[in-house]
């Protein structure tokens, strides 16, 4: 095959990029590595654009800042804020969205820093929860389809999902009956993915609510996450606020003493654009949520990575 050549300025480029993209593993905050909001703005936009191609129109530079377009709608990156052109020299009002490194693997709390477990302990407490300022929501609503619970009501399919029925966004409903299909598959032959539906409690979608803590919409409140909790927990953990109202060390329970579904569970949601809130810091074992674009994040991670460890970006 014919060996492409490079000029020097794509090697600088690519090189920024890999340098870039690998600085989001190295910047720890909640609940999972996050890209600082000032530094990625074309990459975090871009993986927005390939996740959802049928919604969003442009990535493009404008006004002095990286501008994403969405059905005739601007929204201005805005120090990670995102933000209609009328708010977005009010950025400081609002708090950055949060966009991370899906990891492969959940985090291993006997390796938290002494340093990582104040943070947690800090950003966990009902004041923190409660106080500073809060996303703005006009970006969600508009790639999502509503900012009102009846706009939000009108989106929504219900589907049969693991032998439940259960209201869910009508963008992901092939998604969850692929992910249901898949998993029935599994479990003829894994007896843990057998043993999990046997042991299956109560499945949630759609539910108009806040995060609670916080006056921020949950995913649930856009069809676009699902809960699945055993019918028994014995004495294992599944989310971080319910272990925490009993244990003050609630960060530092183990992945053993978790409740987990199984690991062709969770890579059923995955390979269609979920993410797992039992590999986030701030748990939540019970709950996926479609998240395509953090994977879309990744892969432009590994890409850069890649031509890295290749030597393409050197002089």
């Amino acid at each position: 095959m014919e060996q492409r050549s490079y000029t020097t300025g794509t090697k600088r480029f690519l090189a920024g990029c890999s340098i870039l993209l690998i600085s989001i593993s190295l910047y720890p905050l909640s609940p999972a590595p996050q890209i600082r909001p000032s530094i990625h703005a074309r990459q975090v936009l871009e993986a927005y654009r390939r996740a959802y191609p049928d919604r969003i129109e442009s990535v493009a530079w404008q006004n002095n800042d990286w501008v994403i377009q969405i059905q005739g709608e601007l929204f201005y990156w805005a120090q990670g804020r995102l933000l209609p052109e009328s708010h977005r020299e009010r950025w400081q009002e609002y708090k950055p969205y949060v966009f991370y490194l899906y990891p492969d693997d959940a985090p291993a709390p006997q390796n938290y820093t002494a340093e990582r477990i104040a943070e947690l302990e800090r950003i966990g407490s009902a004041e923190h929860q409660m106080n500073g300022p809060d996303h703005h929501n006009g970006f969600r609503s508009a790639l999502y389809g509503g900012a009102k619970r009846g706009d939000v009501e009108r989106n929504l399919v219900k589907v049969r999902f693991l032998g439940k029925t259960i209201s869910v966004h009508a963008m992901i409903q092939e998604q969850v009956l692929r992910i249901d299909e898949r998993i029935r598959g599994f479990a003829k032959t894994d007896s843990d993915v057998a043993q999990f539906l046997t042991n299956l409690g109560s499945i949630g979608g759609y539910n108009w609510r806040e995060i609670r803590g916080t006056s921020r919409i949950s995913m649930h409140s856009f069809g676009l996450a699902i809960d699945i909790q055993p019918k028994r927990l014995g004495s294992k953990a599944i989310y971080w606020q319910w272990e925490a109202e009993r244990n003050p060390q609630w960060m530092l329970v183990s992945q053993s003493n978790r409740w987990a579904p199984p690991e062709a569970v969770i890579k059923a949601f995955e390979a269609e654009g979920f993410v797992w809130g039992g590999k986030w810091d701030l748990y939540d074992q019970m709950h996926f949520e479609y998240r395509p674009e953090l994977h879309e994040i990744s892969k432009l991670y590994m890409i850069f990575s890649t031509l890295q460890k290749y030597g393409i970006g050197g002089e």
